[in-house]
């Protein structure tokens, strides 16, 4: 009689795996997370997080400039620039951004791009900035290369074949 219910048991305890197994190669299939993905000298990183900074030292002014961005269902969403100083050609029509920071000058901009192209080199010292993270993006390629950041959504084994971008070393390398 002692045999009867543990082939039941065994034959339950298979079945509720194999559901399982079914029910996570489903979700695993169909599941997809919104990120940002970063291309830059032949590697490609991402972050989830919706809300990111690109900062550098302008070339002709020598002063840093920032964008904030922010992910969205259309694209990425110029919302903020702030400068510490600006010349000829800088937009100053925008209205002024709803909070300044110290020595910096903000504009409200609310522009959406498909994405970035970026060129980035040691003179300029190009960061991308999210969270709690600070990627020092022109340590990562030789000068003047093209740093790409798109808005995408990635199954799981998108997010398993790739890296997050603040766990790259500091050069972008594994």
């Amino acid at each position: 009689m002692s045999k009867q219910p543990s082939k039941r048991l065994w034959l339950l305890t298979s079945a509720a795996l194999m559901a399982a197994l079914v029910f996570f190669v489903l979700w695993a299939s169909v599941s997809q997370q919104p990120v940002v993905e970063v291309q830059v000298d032949g590697t490609t990183c991402y972050f989830t997080e919706p809300n990111f900074e690109l900062r550098w030292i302008h070339s002709v002014e020598k002063q840093w400039w920032e964008e904030q961005y922010q992910r969205t269902d259309d694209g990425l969403l110029l919302t903020t620039t702030y400068f510490e100083a600006f010349g000829a050609g800088t937009p100053s029509t925008e209205a002024l951004a709803l909070i300044q920071k110290p020595g910096y000058l903000g504009y409200q901009i609310n522009e959406t791009l498909p994405s970035l192209n970026w060129v980035v080199s040691r003179l300029t010292k190009g960061e991308l900035n999210y969270a709690d993270h600070r990627l020092l993006i022109h340590e990562w390629a030789p000068d003047y290369s093209e740093v790409t950041v798109t808005p995408k959504t990635y199954h799981l084994i998108d997010r398993l074949q790739k890296d997050f971008c603040h766990e790259l070393a500091s050069d972008g390398s594994r």
